[in-house]
């Protein structure tokens, strides 16, 4: 009998030993082994970094849970001031100033109100999975583009004639840094081009690609297809369309739309 109980005291000292061995580090996720001189989850380095987010960020597209595409009037935009303060808004609503910090397992983004898991972080794109229905893209920006409102600029230095491009000359990804308007000329709603991605041709003349716009503060992205004509391209995305002369083409600049009214400038990325 005495053989007995020390045989099962020998079992509750192991039992106890292996469950204390683990440490669960998030409901649904599985517990972390740390009885093979494993460092403790407080003290590992985190997979991301609030570095990496310093600056501003502007929702570009929005997709569901099944990778569908997302049509959204609030647009995130997320200004990381310093490496624990943010100020976040959401389409036009006031701006938000609160404590930013990126909580473990390294990948939780904790911005004033809102709780985000991190996806992806690249120097120019951060993709956030806001843990209930969508994903959202945003791209690093030196100005939001509410920012610009009431503020485009004459400017039409040497741009006055288009000049031929061929669909090699075009094709890329670009996102547009600056615009010119003439004043008087860019009243909402107006559909603003924001990125123009030309993938592949499917002709000739012709070529496919999605394309980027707001409408006040409405993000739209639309598949759309692109046509050469004799000094530009007129794109065309379901019911929208787009007119529009090329004054500059060489690969990592191109600069379109119509000198007299609203001039994109666009960037390869």
């Amino acid at each position: 009998m005495q053989i007995k109980k020390i045989a099962a005291l020998l079992l509750f000292i192991l039992a106890t030993t292996t469950i204390t061995a683990q440490r669960v580090k998030r409901k649904g996720v599985q517990p972390i082994d740390i009885s093979k001189n494993k460092k403790p989850l407080s003290q590992q380095s985190p997979a991301f970094t609030m570095e990496q987010l310093l600056g501003k960020w502007q929702e570009v597209s929005r997709i569901d849970k099944s990778n569908r595409p997302v049509a959204f009037t609030d647009t995130i935009f997320l200004n990381f001031t310093s490496k624990e303060k943010v100020v976040t808004r959401d389409g036009n609503s006031t701006n938000m100033a609160g404590e930013a910090s990126i909580d473990n397992p390294g990948n939780i983004l904790l911005a004033a109100a809102d709780i985000y898991t991190i996806l992806s972080i690249t120097d120019s794109g951060l993709v956030l999975d806001n843990q209930e229905n969508f994903i959202h893209t945003l791209k690093k920006t030196n100005q939001f583009f509410y920012e610009t409102y009431g503020k485009l600029v004459v400017k039409q230095d040497g741009f006055k004639d288009p000049v031929s491009v061929t669909l090699t000359d075009i094709i890329g990804q670009w996102m547009v840094y600056k615009r010119d308007a003439k004043p008087g000329t860019i009243n909402p709603p107006v559909n603003i081009i924001r990125y123009l991605k030309i993938t592949d041709s499917t002709g000739e003349n012709t070529a496919k690609g999605e394309i980027t716009f707001y409408q006040t503060d409405k993000s739209e992205v639309f598949p759309c297809s692109i046509k050469l004509t004799n000094a530009g391209f007129d794109i065309t995305a379901g019911i929208y369309n787009w007119q529009l002369f090329v004054y500059r083409a060489n690969k990592k600049e191109l600069v379109f739309g119509d000198a007299a009214v609203l001039l994109y400038y666009a960037k390869s990325y």
